[in-house]
């Protein structure tokens, strides 16, 4: 009978020290998830720190090129129009040219 219970225990303490053994090894694997979230953690909270100057200046940027893109249409358009006149007094100058003759 004191075999059975010694067997007994034995088996028990060794089921023991297996689940023990694992519970270890899954608490390391949380150790070293903890330390990588973490990390990755601080690098995202780095970036999005700097986030915003970043796109603060893009956003700036893009409102000088939107601001230059308006002055050049503007530019475009008395071009257009310069070039328009032009062709008009080329044309009457012609007209005028052909009555001459």
């Amino acid at each position: 009978m004191l075999t059975a219970v010694v067997i007994i225990n034995l088996l028990i303490s060794l089921v023991c020290f297996y689940i023990a053994a694992k519970v270890w090894k899954i608490r390391r694997t949380i150790a070293r998830l903890e330390i990588r979230i973490a990390a990755i953690e601080r690098c995202s909270s780095n970036i999005l720190s700097m986030s915003p100057d970043f796109l603060g200046k893009r956003q700036q940027g893009t409102r000088q090129l939107r601001g230059r893109y308006q002055q050049l249409e503007l530019q475009l358009e008395q071009v257009q129009q310069l070039l328009g006149l032009l062709g008009l007094g080329r044309m009457l100058w012609s007209r005028r040219a052909r009555r001459l003759r």
